[in-house]
């Protein structure tokens, strides 16, 4: 006789050897995973801090270069010169001197060192708040006084 089921009736499922680990290999598991994940994510952080440190220099340069193209619109600028441009950071510790008089948190700073030349600008109302002449000195230290 064959053990083939009559036409009439379902085949019985088939079954899958499983595969049992004893539970003590389970905590083991779940640390082996979570080395696993923490390697993959430190790998990926590290990718997007060195993407993000290769794209700095090119996004800053872009900042000065829009800086410069709005403050060129409003005054002629030397253009033989490169600015260097800060930010005001904390105008209220500048108050005492005259060129930053009228200063506000975010304002940019141009100072063309060969033309001798600062100019106060802010970007929120696109204003030139303060031009003033520059004395720079053999050791960097930079004066402003007031035009």
């Amino acid at each position: 006789m064959s053990s083939k089921p009559p036409a009439g009736e379902p085949k019985a499922p088939r079954k899958r050897p499983q595969i049992k680990l004893p539970k003590k290999f389970s905590p083991w598991l779940l640390v082996i995973a979570l080395l696993v994940f923490s390697i993959f994510m430190f790998v990926q952080y590290r990718q997007a801090k060195d993407k993000i440190a290769a794209d700095a220099p090119a996004a800053a340069s872009q900042q000065v270069d829009d800086v410069i193209t709005k403050v060129g619109k409003l005054i002629i600028l030397p253009k033989d010169q490169k600015p260097t441009v800060a930010t005001v950071v904390h105008a209220d510790k500048l108050k005492d001197q005259t060129f930053f008089a009228n200063a506000k948190d975010g304002d940019k700073v141009l100072v063309y060192s060969t033309q001798k030349q600062a100019i106060l600008y802010r970007p929120s109302t696109n204003q030139l708040v303060n031009v003033s002449s520059v004395t720079v000195t053999p050791t960097g230290n930079t004066s402003l006084s007031p035009q």
